[in-house]
């Protein structure tokens, strides 16, 4: 099983190395060792050691077949999603490969034998982007750099963007970080503002916290959390958030491949390594005895709502266990279908940034997944319910909006137009 000890050893740690030069080990060091004797192998797990510009990445599998003074090797990657605890889920998970935009990387080099492995380096293109690579092939490990990797189409990069922050006055909305657009078929008859609705949404304090004693926004935990999101030449997509993991909060940063971009004429396409983003959501929600506690309400400027105010200390567990697998699994299966070729996004200027977004089939998916998961979870859907029931929409009364979640599927049947995503601001 992949559990949370091995993901925290495999992602995680992986995550923390500081870099590739005090790790790779040198034929050098193997003296009088033969170079290995075998035909082919596959190399996964902690058998392989593959660096992207610097960064460990996870997650991938080589297969390497040694002929003639020649390695042909084929790089890919799959997630059995029935290894990793919790979340229920049976299919095996075809994911990114080790260069944005490809499935599949194929290269064949000359190797020379060392003393206990063969080296080998050269450098390639895609047609998305060039890269050069050196490695290092032993009978139980290879060892695997890709460097100066480079986008061909460099349109987006050096730009860094933060979230929009979250205004509101009254009951209207002045700014969020999220992009929302919801239209339906006219010839459908239904005349609600169902845009209006999803921002109501985003912006209650909905989210139960601190054991039900408080509740939060989800625009105002994306806003307090995520700083900046950044576009790098290198095809990989750095966020700069707010930590507690191993004590006051501070900044940290993902792991600089765990999500990478191929520009597009409408956008770009988002490539996400599932392994590394569970590592990362492990590292964040992990409650073992010798981890500092992921204190999510301690990033935040000010305390969520309280729906006790005698409720007395709120220390502890923040969102329930159940309520991470639960939106996670929501998440996988929302963009599963498209993970492995990339999730397309929009990307429209805005006065102070760009709107970035899924398209239309896309955001019917995620919603249909995320929300009616959310709203499968008792507190949650109290909560809304409760929330809805003090809103005034134009047009809308609480009964109507409350009748709208429970027809969710019949509404996403009738929409044409359904644009989910962030406002970003340019930094």
């Amino acid at each position: 099983m992949i559990g949370k000890d091995y993901i925290l050893r495999m992602g995680g740690g992986l995550i923390l190395l500081a870099g590739v030069a005090g790790i790779m080990t040198s034929c050098s060091d193997k003296d009088g060792i033969p170079a290995p004797d075998f035909s082919s192998k596959t190399f996964t797990g902690t058998a392989l050691e593959l660096y992207y510009n610097g960064k460990q990445m996870p997650g991938k599998t080589a297969d390497v077949r040694l002929a003639d003074g020649k390695a042909d090797i084929s790089f890919t990657s799959t997630l059995d999603l029935s290894q990793v605890e919790g979340l229920g889920l049976n299919e095996k998970l075809v994911c990114p490969g080790v260069l944005p935009g490809n499935l599949k990387l194929d290269l064949t080099a000359p190797i020379t034998p060392g003393n206990g492995c063969y080296t080998l380096s050269g450098s390639g293109e895609t047609q998305e982007v060039s890269y050069s690579y050196a490695g290092e092939i032993y009978s139980d490990k290879m060892v695997f750099n890709l460097t100066d990797v480079k986008l061909k189409v460099r349109a987006l990069a050096g730009k860094v963007f933060a979230p929009a922050p979250l205004k509101t006055e009254y009951l209207n909305i002045i700014s969020s970080p999220f992009h929302i657009v919801w239209e339906l078929d006219p010839t459908a008859g239904i005349d609600v503002p169902l845009s209006g609705l999803l921002e109501a949404i985003a912006v209650a304090p909905i989210i139960p916290v601190y054991n039900n004693t408080a509740y939060m926004s989800a625009a105002e935990a994306f806003t307090q959390v995520i700083k900046t999101i950044a576009l790098l030449d290198s095809g990989n997509i750095p966020v700069m958030y707010v930590s507690t993991l191993g004590g006051a909060a501070h900044i940290a940063t993902t792991c600089g491949n765990m999500l990478q971009y191929v520009p597009t004429a409408s956008g770009l396409n988002l490539y996400v390594n599932p392994l590394s983003l569970y590592s990362q959501f492990l590292l964040a929600a992990s409650n073992n005895k010798d981890d500092a506690q992921f204190d999510f309400a301690a990033m935040l400027h000010k305390a969520p709502t309280r729906t006790d105010a005698s409720a007395g200390d709120a220390s502890g567990e923040i969102f329930s266990q159940e309520l991470k697998t639960a939106l996670l699994k929501s998440v996988l299966t929302a963009l599963a279908p498209q993970i492995a070729d990339g999730i397309p996004l929009t990307i429209t200027p805005t006065d102070k940034g760009v709107a970035l977004y899924f398209d239309t089939a896309t955001s019917v998916r995620f919603l249909s997944n995320v929300l009616v998961g959310m709203l499968q979870n008792p507190e949650i859907a109290a909560a809304l319910q409760q929330k809805l029931a003090s809103l005034e929409l134009p047009g809308l009364t609480p009964e109507q909006m409350q009748a709208i979640l429970a027809d969710l599927p019949g509404f996403l049947e009738k929409t044409t137009r359904l644009e989910l995503g962030l406002e970003l601001i340019a930094q």
